[in-house]
């Protein structure tokens, strides 16, 4: 197209050239006659000048080339209207495109910079903005659906599912178009892995969607399935790292015989405490690795220490209390969130802020690690130690509820009372509730 514009620009400027300069002989011709006449110099008698014949030709042929040069003017002019068009069309088309690259960009920087369930949210959000839809949603196992105010939820869900299972059955993106309400949707199906895993949709109540919009929402799709690729394999990284920080947690335990599936059992108390306290799949998730991990700080507790079968020294016992510090700082190596990090960190901590290491206090304790601390007391309790017997659970369950509301969270206390189902009574071995703060210190 420049080349183009160039020629015709090259074409109008000759033929210009060619113009003034007959339109200059034409004047030098007509001043010259002039010129003679007044100066009355006689004007040589030709005989061509005075033929009628050759008059008439010679005026035919300028009108000709005058005429032929307003038509080569009005031609080129309507091929740089064409061309001023073609630019205009093609500035529009790299607008669009510059737009849509910019959207995807966007969507690009809102998953690397929230987690995954916020990050889709949010970039349906924007999509229903920038796309001009009614609604948007991604479709797999579930329906992730965010619409316009005033829009019916109901008509809409049914409306990204169906389209969502046309374009699964096309196994292609797809422009669907209602003639029975002036309905319009667009389905790209996102394959992780090169397995179809969901749908993205969008949908309009009235109107149709642009060729251009099936393009941006594609471009969108092809982000979302990157970052639900990069989540899987981060997946498969954690579980990696779960398995290799689950083994020196076995390991710890290995060195403790009396305490063997210790962390296992807690996970298994925190979680059930967790659902029962009405926790989000992802701190439930987040609970359970802390549980599993809280005490692979001690690893760095000298044996001798951890199979001492009398009391601590002052020193020894400084020594215990340093594991969850040193188990925090080998989970945040392993780079797992920092919920995880402070939950092995605290869940020595006690409400009345007798705890170690840092004192805390009440809610500056994180509810993860409350929940930890109350599992950890209670099997440890129920489970014998080089230093005494173990206790029933009704016995234990007695001496949680009485440390509830100074030392343990009631309400995890109450949580873990009902997903255990013991009733409170007293025990043969009576142990305080202070001491039941204690017991787990080498847990």
């Amino acid at each position: 197209m420049d080349r183009e514009l160039r020629t015709v620009i090259k074409r109008e400027g000759q033929l210009n050239l060619l113009s003034y300069i007959i339109i200059l002989v034409l004047i030098a011709i007509t001043g010259l006659l002039v010129f003679m006449q007044l100066a009355g110099i006689a004007i040589p008698d030709l005989w061509l000048l005075k033929n009628e014949i050759f008059r008439t030709v010679a005026t035919g042929l300028m009108l000709m080339v005058i005429l032929y040069m307003v038509d080569q003017h009005n031609r080129l002019r309507k091929e740089l209207v064409a061309i001023h068009d073609d630019l205009e069309s093609a500035q529009a088309e790299l607008q669009t495109a510059y737009d849509r690259l910019a959207f995807a960009h966007r969507t690009a920087e809102i998953m690397a910079s929230h987690t995954h369930q916020s990050g889709i949210e949010q970039v349906l959000r924007e999509s229903i903005s920038y796309f001009g839809a009614d609604a948007a949603a991604i479709v797999g196992d579930d329906v992730n659906m965010v619409s316009q105010d005033g829009v019916s939820h109901e008509e809409a869900q049914q409306a990204v599912m169906r389209v969502s299972l046309e374009a699964v059955r096309a196994g292609k993106p797809l422009l669907s178009e209602s003639s029975d309400d002036g309905s319009a949707a667009l389905a790209v199906p996102l394959r992780v892995k090169g397995k179809l895993d969901q749908v993205a949709c969008l949908w309009r109540h009235e109107g149709t969607f642009s060729a251009e919009a099936l393009e941006g929402l594609l471009l969108v799709a092809r982000i979302l399935e990157m970052s639900l690729e990069n989540r899987v394999l981060l997946e498969e990284v954690r579980e990696q790292l779960q398995g290799t920080l689950m083994a020196l947690s076995n390991l710890v335990e290995l060195r403790q015989p009396d305490y063997m599936n210790h962390s296992s059992k807690v996970a298994d108390y925190a979680v059930s405490v967790g659902v029962a306290m009405g926790l989000t799949q992802s701190d439930i998730a987040d609970l359970r690795l802390s549980a599993v991990l809280h005490d692979v700080g001690m690893l760095e507790v000298p044996l001798e220490i951890i199979t001492a079968n009398r009391p601590l020294t002052a020193e020894e016992t400084m020594t215990v209390r340093r594991h969850p510090v040193s188990g925090a700082r080998i989970v945040k190596t392993a780079r797992f969130d920092d919920q995880v990090q402070q939950a092995v960190l605290a869940h020595h901590e006690r409400l009345d802020g007798s705890g170690y290491p840092n004192g805390l206090r009440g809610d500056r304790i994180p509810l993860l690690a409350r929940i930890i601390a109350v599992c950890d007391a209670y099997n440890a309790m129920t489970h014998k130690r080089p230093h005494r017997p173990a206790m029933t659970p009704e016995a234990a369950m007695s001496e949680l509820l009485s440390g509830a509301g100074w030392s343990f969270d009631p309400q995890v206390v109450h949580a873990l009372q009902h997903v255990t189902g013991c009733s409170p009574q007293a025990s043969g071995v009576h142990v305080t509730a202070g001491d039941a703060a204690l017991l787990s210190q080498v847990s």
